[in-house]
This record gives structure tokens, sequence and C-alpha cells, in this order.
């Protein structure tokens, strides 16, 4: 049985349509594309990073 994909937080970018976000704590990176950016819900530290910035918000649904 193939696995279930993960479930997806997207939040959007108010300031730019594209860019790459590095954190530097994990020393990964998130692409923005078309003013979006999704990133696993179980990715604490990702969804804590966007929470924190006031150029991201939370897309409902």
């Amino acid at each position: 049985m193939p696995a279930t994909p993960a479930a997806l937080c997207t939040f959007r970018d108010t300031l730019y349509t594209s860019r790459v976000l590095v954190l530097l704590e994990t020393g990964r990176t998130l692409k923005v594309e078309k003013a979006q950016v999704a990133v696993a819900s179980e990715d604490t530290v990702a969804i804590e990073y966007l929470h924190g910035r006031k150029d991201f918000v939370a897309v409902e649904g």
C-alpha cells in the first residue's frame, strides 16, 4: 500500500512572488513560487519560521 502524502500548510508571501528562504538553524531552503510556499504540516521548524514573519500569511483551506 502506498504511503499517504503528508498534509501541507500553505502560506502567502505578501512581498514577493518568487524567492528562496534559508532556514539558518537547519540549512534548509523554502521556495516561494507564485507568491506561495507550502510545507508539510509536521514541519514545525518551517511553520514556526513562517508564522513568525510579518510578510507571510497562512492560507486557510
